[in-house]
C-alpha cells in the first residue's frame, strides 16, 4: 500500500466526493465514501489490522469513478481502493462474494457460473472471416442478453467482423474486485492472436475497460466509435421515439467515450438528455463486484439513478450490461445501444 502514499496525502480532506460517491449517498457514514476510503487505506499502508467495517467500505465501492473527476486536488480514490482490495486479498480477508465469483470464473469460464455453451446465441448463417476485428460478446450478453449479443454481431458481420470461438470472461469482475485475472487475460489473448486481429471490438464497457487496460498487443474499440464510422453504411431508418442515454462509468468517465453513442443514437432517433450526463452522470450501483456482495446497496443506487431519468422518454439506451441489468430491476424500459441500432436496421 505504500506504493500509493503519494496519492494518499494528495487527498486534502475536502469532502467534494461526498456529494457525488453513490455508496455514500446511500449509506450516509464518512466510511462509505472515497474520503473515508482514503483514510483507511493510509492507515493500511502503515499495518492497521483491518476490521469487518473496514473491509466492508473498501469492497461497497463502485469504481464509479465519480470520486476522481471531482477531486480538485488530483488524487485517485479509484486506484486505491483497487489497491486496498489486493492488499485485503494478500492478507487473507476474502468476501464470500469474491470467493463465489473466483469460483464461477474458475469452473466455468464466465462471471454467471453458466454451463451452457457461450455461443448459443450465434445463427448459422453468421460465419467468422479473417478481416482482422474480432468480436468480444462478454458474459452477460453471452449468457444472459443474447438477443443483444446476436443483434451486436449482426451488424459487426456485415462489416467482416468475426468472433472468438473460445472466448472467456475479460477477468473484468475478478480485476474489480481485487484478484487475480492473469489467466483470462492469457487466455483470451492466446485467442485474440490466433484469429489473427488487430483490433477488438465489445459492446460492454467493463469488458472495453479491461481489455484497454490489461491487455496489450491489439486495439480495442466501442462499439459506439465502430458504429459512429460507419453510419453512411448501416441503411438504419428513423424511429419514431424518444431516448435518454446513460453513460457507463467504464466507458465514460474512464475513457472519455461520450460524443460516439450520441452520434449514433441520434442518427436514428430523438435524444433527450438526463440532468446529470457525460462526467456527471450517476452510477446504476452495478460495478465493483457491488451487486453480487450487496445487492440491496446495489438497488438502491439504481433507484437514484432512476430519478435522473427524463419524464416521457420511450427508453433509457446504455452500453453496459450491468446497467442494463440494473436499471431493468427498477421496472425502466432499458435497451442496449446495439438492440437500438438493430431495431432501425430491420
Amino acid at each position: 500500500m505504500r506504493e500509493y502514499l503519494r496519492d494518499i496525502v494528495k487527498c486534502v480532506k475536502c469532502g467534494r466526493c461526498r456529494t457525488v460517491c453513490p455508496s455514500q449517498q446511500v449509506q450516509g457514514w464518512e466510511s462509505s465514501g472515497a474520503r473515508g476510503r482514503m483514510q483507511m487505506a493510509l492507515g493500511m499502508a502503515f499495518g492497521l489490522e483491518p476490521s469487518n467495517s473496514l473491509i466492508t467500505s473498501i469492497l461497497t465501492c463502485t469504481t464509479c469513478q465519480q470520486c476522481v473527476t471531482e477531486c480538485p486536488s488530483g488524487a485517485d480514490p479509484h486506484q486505491v481502493t483497487r489497491a486496498a482490495r489486493r492488499k485485503l486479498v494478500e492478507l487473507g480477508h476474502t468476501a464470500p462474494h469474491q470467493v463465489e465469483m473466483q469460483d464461477r470464473i474458475r469452473n466455468t469460464g464466465n462471471s454467471l457460473g453458466d454451463r451452457s455453451s457461450r455461443t448459443a446465441w450465434l445463427t448459422e448463417t453468421q460465419v467468422p472471416v479473417d478481416s482482422g476485428y474480432v468480436y468480444f460478446a462478454g458474459c452477460l450478453a453471452s449468457y444472459r442478453y443474447q438477443s443483444t449479443a446476436t443483434a451486436t454481431y449482426g451488424i459487426l458481420s456485415k462489416f467482416g467482423v468475426g468472433f472468438l470461438e473460445d472466448e472467456q470472461c475479460c477477468g473484468s469482475p475478478l480485476f474489480r474486485m481485487g484478484l487475480d485475472a492473469s489467466d483470462l487475460i492469457a487466455h483470451n489473448s492466446r485467442q485474440i492472436e490466433a484469429a489473427g486481429a488487430h483490433t477488438v471490438i465489445v459492446g460492454c464497457a467493463g469488458c472495453y475497460s479491461m481489455l484497454k487496460e490489461q491487455y496489450q498487443g491489439f486495439d480495442v474499440l466501442h462499439l459506439s466509435e465502430f458504429l459512429v464510422e460507419k453510419l453512411d453504411e448501416l441503411s438504419a431508418g428513423r424511429l419514431d421515439i424518444s431516448v435518454t442515454y446513460h453513460d457507463p462509468c467504464h466507458l465514460g468517465r474512464a475513457y472519455g467515450i461520450y460524443d460516439a453513442p450520441r452520434k449514433v443514437i441520434e442518427e436514428i432517433c430523438t435524444l433527450v438528455e438526463m440532468d446529470a450526463s457525460r462526467e456527471k452522470a450517476s452510477c446504476c450501483g452495478g460495478g465493483g463486484g457491488v451487486r453480487l456482495g450487496y445487492p440491496e446497496l446495489s438497488g438502491s443506487m439504481a433507484g437514484e439513478l432512476k430519478e435522473n431519468i427524463p419524464a416521457g422518454v420511450d427508453y433509457v439506451v446504455t452500453s453496459c450490461p450491468l446497467c442494463f441489468r440494473n436499471l431493468s430491476d427498477t421496472g425502466v424500459k432499458v435497451l442496449d445501444l446495439a438492440d437500438l441500432v438493430w431495431m432501425a436496421i430491420e
